[in-house]
């Protein structure tokens, strides 16, 4: 296990990034887009590196399904995702082309492949556009992975990673089209009507599926600028998170929610999250999305109390906080020891065993924390790779952790009978 101090600043990273993102939103000029069903314009010339030597010329490409895949070096999903396209790319070449395409330039790009090991280990070689800025402009979007289909001169999706499969582009090459999810950065949700219908209303709920072309929102309270009601809403999310996301709302958590912690008393549990992580298509299908318009302003916790509700009431479930016994790694005080590890002790420094809990369950490599200590002292934490050398380390503050059964606060969610 990496030590914590490095999930920490890589938690920190990734906000960071979510901010930066958002803060470039207003400067992307969406006027030179195509859609889908749009003809597909190549650039005059590219910059091109890595593949097989040979110059990409993508007017040339129109009897190959050509996907473009746009990624960066600091997204880990697109990096994951290479060696499976690469994959494809071999077991496919005569009928399709990848291409990843990068806004950095030459110097960075080549410094990262010449310094990544999992893809020199997969024997990654796609060919890579970089410096791009004519593609972008063409298929605008505001995180990647973003991924697009041509074929015939046309394009024929603009999707998500995961649906890069060989069904996919071989239903394309024989078929000429293809019906994929849109992903579209700039989508915006409207469920309940146009602003003239609703100035005339005095509130109005509406819970529907999944919206195609509308970007993941989560649980969101503004005040309509035109119609001045107040405007509850989220887009494309699984029930589980709209569920999890009205509780947060109504009763603020001090820990996180990992999966241990959500019991599902249902007849399907794919229906409320996606189990085998299959995104996309699975968004599709059980997404939900939903609006509700208010004359009046409520506290947050009231709203979301209103949208817990309203779930309920729609999806003929119940949703409550309970205590149940589970697998937890249980911090216990013991008798202080001198410190006998090999590491140095100068790593992180925490505020408390809460803040130990909070960011073990972070890292995902044990079983949810149960804090009996409940310590506010300073706490100094180095690298660990495993639970012993992790104790080492805790004894010298007079804690030990061990794995075993305790009692947490869980999320249940049921269907009505």
């Amino acid at each position: 296990m990496k030590a914590l101090k490095i999930i920490v600043l890589t938690y920190i990273l990734l906000m960071i990034i979510g901010y930066l993102n958002a803060q470039h939103v207003g400067n992307i000029d969406l006027s030179k887009a195509i859609k889908v069903g749009d003809t597909f314009v190549p650039p005059a010339a590219i910059q091109q590196m890595r593949g097989d030597g040979k110059e990409i010329d993508l007017q040339k490409l129109e009897d190959k399904v050509v996907i473009l895949d746009f990624f960066d070096t600091f997204c880990g999903t697109c990096i994951q995702a290479m060696p499976r396209l690469q994959k494809l790319q071999d077991k496919l070449k005569n009928k399709l082309q990848i291409i990843t395409v990068g806004w950095q330039d030459k110097a960075t790009l080549e410094k990262f492949f010449d310094r990544n090991e999992f893809l020199k280990e997969n024997k990654v070689n796609l060919p890579v556009i970089y410096a791009d800025v004519y593609l972008k402009e063409r298929f605008p979007h505001q995180t990647v992975p973003h991924v697009v289909f041509l074929f015939k001169g046309k394009v024929q999706a603009v999707t998500g990673s995961k649906l890069i499969t060989e069904e996919h582009i071989l239903e394309l090459f024989r078929n000429g089209k293809i019906d994929l999810p849109l992903k579209d950065d700039f989508g915006k949700g409207k469920l309940i009507g146009s602003e003239r219908q609703e100035m005339q209303l005095k509130g109005a709920v509406t819970l529907s599926g999944y919206q195609h072309g509308v970007p993941f929102e989560s649980l969101r309270f503004q005040k309509d600028s035109v119609t001045g009601l107040q405007r509850t809403s989220f887009y494309n999310v699984s029930i589980y998170s709209a569920v999890m996301s009205a509780w947060a709302k109504i009763k603020k958590s001090d820990y996180i929610p990992r999966p241990e912690r959500l019991v599902l008393q249902v007849k399907d549990q794919n229906r409320y999250k996606d189990i085998s992580n299959t995104g996309n298509i699975w968004y599709t299908e059980y997404a939900i999305s939903y609006e509700r318009l208010d004359s009046i302003r409520r506290t947050d916790s009231a709203q979301a109390m209103l949208v817990l509700n309203d779930l309920h009431s729609f999806l003929g479930i119940r949703s409550y906080k309970a205590m149940k016994e589970i697998p937890c790694l249980v911090l216990r005080p013991c008798p202080k020891k001198s410190y006998t590890g090999q590491r140095p002790l100068d790593g992180m420094l925490y505020e408390g065993t809460g803040a130990i809990a909070v960011m073990t369950d972070l890292s995902g490599v044990f079983p949810p924390v149960l804090d009996l200590v409940k310590s506010k002292d300073k706490i100094t934490l180095g690298a660990y790779d495993n639970l012993a050398e992790l104790n080492e380390q805790l004894v010298v503050y007079g804690i030990r952790a061990e794995v075993g059964p305790g009692e947490l606060e869980v999320l249940v969610i049921e269907e009505d009978k």
